[in-house]
């Protein structure tokens, strides 16, 4: 009902991504072409069995993972941190429309349902944003998309229990190591009875390096999550 009224309030006449003019909605954001490419796109590659990341041949896992194995069960995304994906996240994440959440959700409950080893889940947990950042957006928008991949697959969303203690400078200008280093101790589990013994789903918009991934699943295993797996929006190359 909300995405009615939405639609009817503010309706949207380009296509968000390519600017394309027709008629789009909540759950119809982009043209049928920018679908399509996306579409051709997720499945362009070959991706790391365990964190997702698009590799250049049929390898099993990417360079990170070969070095040493991430502690989360699994990570996926909906597609490659490029074109069409890069540019929809970030009018959702910088130019404040909220809208895409809808349909970005759906198609991140969608990868979720399709892979069969991230059930069972228990719990939808967002990362929690810097306070620099809900500041200067308004909004945390993995907690916006967490929300929707929760009506989705059904599961409650938690977005008290893992809070941010520690503000962290941007991450996209630094290396694998100076995230990880950026990221030590930046989390905390509110209240481990919450987390204890769960399922965890953990949403991100991105994966990256997978240092905020990895930082946040320690802090979870940590607090006594029986198990964490990873979705994402997006995720960048393994090689």
């Amino acid at each position: 009902m909300l995405n009615i009224l939405m639609d009817i309030l503010f309706p949207q006449d380009l296509c968000c991504i390519c600017r394309e003019a027709g008629r789009y909605k909540t759950s119809r954001p982009w043209c049928n072409r920018c679908q399509e490419q996306m579409m051709e796109m997720k499945n362009s590659l070959p991706i790391c069995d365990k964190c997702g990341k698009y590799l250049q041949e049929d390898k099993h896992f990417c360079l990170d993972c070969s070095r040493k194995l991430p502690a989360f069960n699994i990570a996926r995304a909906v597609g490659p941190y490029d074109e069409s994906y890069r540019i929809a996240i970030k009018v959702f994440k910088f130019l404040g429309r909220k809208h895409l959440g809808f349909k970005m959700g759906c198609m991140m409950a969608e990868v979720v349902k399709e892979e069969a080893r991230f059930w069972p889940l228990d719990i939808v947990v967002p990362v929690p944003a810097s306070p620099g950042s809900l500041k200067q957006r308004g909004f945390n928008q993995t907690e916006v998309l967490a929300r929707q991949v929760s009506k989705e697959l059904k599961i409650k969303m938690d977005a008290t229990s893992l809070y941010r203690i520690k503000e962290t400078p941007s991450q996209r200008e630094l290396t694998r190591e100076e995230r990880e280093k950026n990221l030590l101790f930046a989390f905390e589990v509110r209240n481990n009875k919450h987390i204890k013994g769960k399922n965890i789903l953990l949403l991100d918009d991105v994966y990256t390096t997978g240092s905020t991934s990895r930082e946040c699943t320690r802090v979870l295993l940590g607090a006594g999550a029986s198990r964490v797996s990873v979705i994402t929006w997006a995720t960048g190359k393994g090689y």
